[in-house]
Protein backbone atom coordinates (compact mmCIF):
# COMPACT_ATOMS: atom_id res chain seq x y z
CA UNK A 1 0.00 0.00 0.00
CA UNK A 2 1.34 3.39 -0.99
CA UNK A 3 1.22 6.29 1.47
CA UNK A 4 0.69 9.79 0.17
CA UNK A 5 2.98 12.52 1.39
CA UNK A 6 1.24 15.24 3.36
CA UNK A 7 1.61 18.72 1.98
CA UNK A 8 3.54 21.10 4.20
CA UNK A 9 2.98 24.82 3.97
CA UNK A 10 1.18 27.85 5.31
CA UNK A 11 -2.37 28.85 4.77
CA UNK A 12 -3.14 32.35 3.63
CA UNK A 13 -4.65 33.19 7.03
CA UNK A 14 -1.52 32.03 8.90
CA UNK A 15 0.66 34.15 6.62
CA UNK A 16 -1.53 37.26 7.13
CA UNK A 17 -1.49 36.87 10.93
CA UNK A 18 2.30 36.55 10.88
CA UNK A 19 2.65 39.68 8.75
CA UNK A 20 0.38 41.66 11.08
CA UNK A 21 2.47 40.64 14.10
CA UNK A 22 5.71 41.61 12.31
CA UNK A 23 4.30 45.01 11.32
CA UNK A 24 3.22 45.70 14.92
CA UNK A 25 6.66 44.77 16.29
CA UNK A 26 8.48 46.89 13.71
CA UNK A 27 6.26 49.90 14.40
CA UNK A 28 7.03 49.61 18.12
CA UNK A 29 10.81 49.21 17.60
CA UNK A 30 11.34 51.83 14.85
CA UNK A 31 11.36 54.98 17.07
CA UNK A 32 13.82 53.37 19.49
CA UNK A 33 16.02 52.34 16.61
CA UNK A 34 16.05 55.89 15.20
CA UNK A 35 17.06 57.26 18.62
CA UNK A 36 19.84 54.69 18.86
CA UNK A 37 21.14 55.72 15.43
CA UNK A 38 21.20 59.42 16.43
CA UNK A 39 22.96 58.59 19.73
CA UNK A 40 25.59 56.53 17.91
CA UNK A 41 26.07 59.31 15.37
CA UNK A 42 26.69 61.83 18.17
CA UNK A 43 29.14 59.50 19.91
CA UNK A 44 30.97 58.85 16.65
CA UNK A 45 31.34 62.54 15.81
CA UNK A 46 32.47 63.39 19.36
CA UNK A 47 35.10 60.65 19.20
CA UNK A 48 36.14 61.91 15.75
CA UNK A 49 36.82 65.38 17.17
CA UNK A 50 38.59 63.88 20.18
CA UNK A 51 40.89 61.86 17.90
CA UNK A 52 41.65 64.98 15.83
CA UNK A 53 42.66 66.85 18.99
CA UNK A 54 44.81 63.91 20.06
CA UNK A 55 46.46 63.76 16.62
CA UNK A 56 47.27 67.48 16.74
CA UNK A 57 48.77 67.21 20.22
CA UNK A 58 50.71 64.07 19.35
CA UNK A 59 52.11 65.60 16.16
CA UNK A 60 53.24 68.70 18.06
CA UNK A 61 55.10 66.55 20.59
CA UNK A 62 56.60 64.18 18.00
CA UNK A 63 57.65 66.86 15.51
CA UNK A 64 58.84 69.37 18.11
CA UNK A 65 56.92 72.19 16.43
CA UNK A 66 53.65 74.02 17.04
CA UNK A 67 50.66 72.30 15.47
CA UNK A 68 47.40 74.17 14.95
CA UNK A 69 43.88 72.93 14.50
CA UNK A 70 41.77 75.59 12.83
CA UNK A 71 38.15 75.62 11.70
CA UNK A 72 37.58 75.89 7.95
CA UNK A 73 34.49 78.09 8.21
CA UNK A 74 34.85 81.86 8.34
CA UNK A 75 31.84 82.05 10.67
CA UNK A 76 32.94 82.61 14.26
CA UNK A 77 32.87 79.51 16.49
CA UNK A 78 31.38 77.26 13.78
CA UNK A 79 33.37 74.03 13.59
CA UNK A 80 30.86 71.68 11.92
CA UNK A 81 32.09 72.79 8.48
CA UNK A 82 35.34 70.95 9.15
CA UNK A 83 38.86 71.77 10.33
CA UNK A 84 42.50 71.51 9.34
CA UNK A 85 45.44 70.30 11.37
CA UNK A 86 48.79 71.66 10.24
CA UNK A 87 52.31 72.42 11.40
CA UNK A 88 52.45 76.08 12.36
CA UNK A 89 56.08 77.18 12.24
CA UNK A 90 55.46 80.87 12.89
CA UNK A 91 52.76 80.22 15.50
CA UNK A 92 50.20 82.58 14.01
CA UNK A 93 47.44 79.95 13.78
CA UNK A 94 47.05 80.50 10.03
CA UNK A 95 47.96 77.91 7.42
CA UNK A 96 50.61 79.55 5.22
CA UNK A 97 51.59 76.49 3.20
CA UNK A 98 50.43 74.75 0.05
CA UNK A 99 47.39 72.48 0.53
CA UNK A 100 48.74 70.12 -2.15
CA UNK A 101 52.22 69.80 -0.65
CA UNK A 102 52.56 66.44 1.12
CA UNK A 103 56.23 66.68 2.13
CA UNK A 104 56.24 67.71 5.78
CA UNK A 105 60.00 67.41 6.19
CA UNK A 106 60.68 70.98 5.02
CA UNK A 107 61.33 73.13 8.08
CA UNK A 108 59.73 76.55 8.45
CA UNK A 109 57.03 75.66 5.93
CA UNK A 110 53.50 74.91 7.19
CA UNK A 111 52.35 71.46 6.21
CA UNK A 112 48.80 70.10 6.16
CA UNK A 113 48.62 67.01 8.36
CA UNK A 114 44.89 66.32 8.25
CA UNK A 115 41.67 67.85 6.99
CA UNK A 116 38.24 67.00 8.38
CA UNK A 117 35.34 67.29 5.99
CA UNK A 118 32.00 68.85 7.09
CA UNK A 119 30.20 66.79 9.72
CA UNK A 120 26.86 66.64 7.93
CA UNK A 121 23.31 67.88 8.25
CA UNK A 122 21.80 68.80 11.60
CA UNK A 123 25.10 68.63 13.51
CA UNK A 124 26.35 71.68 15.33
CA UNK A 125 29.81 71.95 16.89
CA UNK A 126 30.53 75.08 18.92
CA UNK A 127 33.15 76.21 21.43
CA UNK A 128 32.95 78.19 24.63
CA UNK A 129 34.92 81.04 23.07
CA UNK A 130 38.61 80.34 23.60
CA UNK A 131 38.76 78.16 20.49
CA UNK A 132 36.44 80.28 18.37
CA UNK A 133 39.02 80.32 15.56
CA UNK A 134 41.42 77.54 16.42
CA UNK A 135 43.58 75.78 18.94
CA UNK A 136 47.37 75.40 18.96
CA UNK A 137 49.53 72.75 20.60
CA UNK A 138 53.08 73.50 21.69
CA UNK A 139 55.90 70.92 21.40
CA UNK A 140 55.38 70.27 25.12
CA UNK A 141 51.76 69.23 24.44
CA UNK A 142 50.31 72.28 26.16
CA UNK A 143 47.41 74.02 24.50
CA UNK A 144 47.06 77.66 23.46
CA UNK A 145 44.14 79.42 21.90
CA UNK A 146 44.53 81.43 18.71
CA UNK A 147 46.60 84.45 19.64
CA UNK A 148 48.88 82.50 21.96
CA UNK A 149 47.20 82.83 25.37
CA UNK A 150 46.75 79.77 27.54
CA UNK A 151 43.24 78.55 27.11
CA UNK A 152 41.24 75.52 27.95
CA UNK A 153 37.80 75.25 26.43
CA UNK A 154 34.90 72.94 25.70
CA UNK A 155 33.50 71.92 22.33
CA UNK A 156 29.78 71.17 22.40
CA UNK A 157 28.42 68.80 19.78
CA UNK A 158 24.66 68.70 19.19
CA UNK A 159 22.37 66.58 17.06
CA UNK A 160 18.62 67.29 17.37
CA UNK A 161 16.81 65.22 20.03
CA UNK A 162 20.06 63.81 21.43
CA UNK A 163 21.81 64.70 24.68
CA UNK A 164 24.77 66.98 23.89
CA UNK A 165 28.34 65.71 23.92
CA UNK A 166 31.14 67.82 25.36
CA UNK A 167 34.75 67.52 24.33
CA UNK A 168 36.75 69.17 27.08
CA UNK A 169 40.35 70.26 26.48
CA UNK A 170 42.41 71.09 29.56
CA UNK A 171 45.36 73.53 29.68
CA UNK A 172 47.79 70.61 29.47
CA UNK A 173 46.28 69.67 26.10
CA UNK A 174 44.57 66.49 27.24
CA UNK A 175 41.03 66.05 25.98
CA UNK A 176 38.10 63.92 27.01
CA UNK A 177 34.49 63.34 25.95
CA UNK A 178 31.61 63.46 28.35
CA UNK A 179 27.87 63.36 27.91
CA UNK A 180 26.17 66.62 28.77
CA UNK A 181 22.88 67.10 30.57
CA UNK A 182 20.94 69.11 28.00
CA UNK A 183 18.86 67.72 25.16
CA UNK A 184 19.83 69.34 21.87
CA UNK A 185 17.07 71.35 20.20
Amino acid sequence: MKKFATENGFTLIELMITLVVVVILVSIAAPSFATMIRENRAATQANNLLSSIQVARSEAINRGVRVSMRRISNTNSVWEDGWRIFTDWNGDGVFDGDLNEKDCSIESQDCLLMEQQPLGNNISLRTGGNYAVGVMFLPSGEVRRAGGAIGNDTFTLCIPDVIERRIIVGPGGRARVEQGVNLCP
